[in-house]
């Protein structure tokens, strides 16, 4: 039984339809009642390197009936508001005092005394509600950041990613977590949009259209995925395998997340130059700083919630099993070489590459390994001369008994498997073990 929070479970596609545009400016929408987040400096790139994005604090705020009250009067920081899916309560990052980690809370959207949520060292920020009454954010370590998911009343959390610096964003109406991964495509650092599901399985980009630094998604109820990129907003259609541009969108610097109203239109703080602040124009704000950036809106009102997804993780595992299809099928060119076997890599404590192991692809390109779970793994393609035909410059992640296939060498999401049975099934029914060398199994174990 769920709570008043979790709702019902079911999910009912809108199907595919444009984007209505944007609120004009002064307009309040259909709602009288919306969160937004105030702050003096606004950094939405800095958990990149564990800096911070609101440097100066931030305050949110929520407006009703022409006022304005801030939610967390006693904090001496407070951002990232995300309501629950009734619409009564709000998750938050806060600091109670300066100087001390960021934590996760929930109050009552009427008012109250915050709840804390998360525990444990280091910043949590951008809390996102799940079904089920649990609750994931990202959690700032030593190394970079990861996210976690936790029962939204409060205990321990479990690890859900394990690669590089993240930042969770949304959750998808399909169940899976979005959110913005470090990646560096073409010798330069940018941000990209991935999904994992809530037990870490399942990690992928949303698009194969790799390059651009794209940040601050969010689904509308389209399905589309409506996200930043070079101050205006792009969009992720599910019958396309590339992004487009949102049309209507206002002049200016956009900064993301948007938020949408009931009618489908769209609500953004945007800037006309990088020295004024952020501001939304779209709605009437009381006691409005010319001085200060509003970033963050939501509107106030119930939202469909998401599907729970059913996880098949066996914690007595410590390995994945990874089948590829046919890694000669890639959107980027192969140059004609022929794949013969698959290097597989993992890091060490330090960060460095530690090589797992070498199997040998079939003649159809296929392969069937196994590596190890919760750790970051990067693959590459050689040939008969030991040269590498393709390599992963990122780092991807399985979980403990997660059971993977993919279609080829990244292929992308949106492409469908040949129908015929690969040679690596018709030689093997279980996978190459491809661990830990033994000196870092060792360092793992006592570590």
């Amino acid at each position: 039984m769920l709570s008043k929070r979790g709702g019902s479970v079911l999910w009912g596609c809108t199907g595919l339809v444009c984007l209505a545009g944007f609120l004009a400016a002064g307009t309040s929408g259909t709602s009288s009642r919306f969160l937004f987040t105030e702050a003096p400096r606004y950094n939405p790139s800095a958990w990149l390197t564990n800096a911070e994005r609101f440097p100066a604090g931030a305050v949110v705020f929520l407006v009703s009936a022409g006022q304005r009250r801030a939610l967390a009067p006693d904090f001496a920081a407070a951002a990232d508001p995300e309501l629950s899916f009734d619409a009564t309560h709000v998750l938050f990052a806060g600091r109670r005092k300066s100087g001390e980690p960021w934590r996760i809370w929930e109050v009552a959207l009427d008012g109250g005394t915050p709840r804390q949520v998360s525990s444990g060292e280091g910043d949590c920020y951008r809390p996102l509600y799940l079904p089920g009454d649990q609750v994931v954010w990202t959690r700032r370590t030593s190394v970079g950041s990861e996210i976690e998911i936790a029962p939204l009343a409060g205990g321990n959390s479990e690890r859900l990613t394990f690669a590089g610096h993240v930042l969770s964003a949304d959750v998808l109406h399909d169940g899976r977590i979005l959110f913005e991964a470090e990646r560096e495509y073409g010798g330069k650092p940018v941000r990209e949009i991935m999904a994992v599901y809530p037990d870490g399985t399942g990690v992928e980009s949303i698009r194969c259209d790799h390059g651009a630094d794209r940040h601050s998604p969010k689904q509308v109820a389209s399905g589309d995925i409506v996200f930043v990129e070079h101050g205006r907003l792009q969009r992720f259609t599910s019958a396309l395998a590339h992004e487009t541009a949102v049309t209507a969108q206002p002049a200016g610097e956009i900064a993301g997340p948007v938020a949408e109203t009931g009618n489908g239109e769209l609500i953004a703080p945007t800037r006309a130059s990088a020295q004024q602040p952020f501001h939304i124009a779209a709605w009437q704000i009381p006691g409005r700083s010319p001085r200060m950036n509003e970033l963050q809106p939501i509107v106030v009102a119930p939202r469909t919630v998401p599907r729970r997804f059913p996880s098949a993780l066996l914690a007595t595992r410590t390995a994945g099993n990874l089948l590829c299809l046919n890694a000669t099928i890639s959107r980027d060119p192969i140059h004609g070489a022929t794949i013969r076997a698959i290097r597989a890599y993992t890091r060490d404590a330090d960060g460095s590459p530690v090589l797992l192991g070498t199997q040998t692809a079939e003649k159809d390109g296929s392969f069937f390994i196994q590596v190890p779970g919760d750790r970051p793994l990067r693959l590459e393609a050689i040939d008969a001369a030991g040269h590498v035909v393709s390599a992963e410059r990122n780092w991807w992640w399985m979980r403990v008994a997660e059971q993977r296939a993919c279609v080829g060498c990244h292929a992308g999401p949106e492409r469908a498997p040949a129908n015929a049975v690969p040679q690596v099934l018709l030689r093997r029914d279980v996978p190459v073990p491809m661990l830990m060398p033994p000196i870092q199994q060792a360092r793992k174990q006592g570590s």
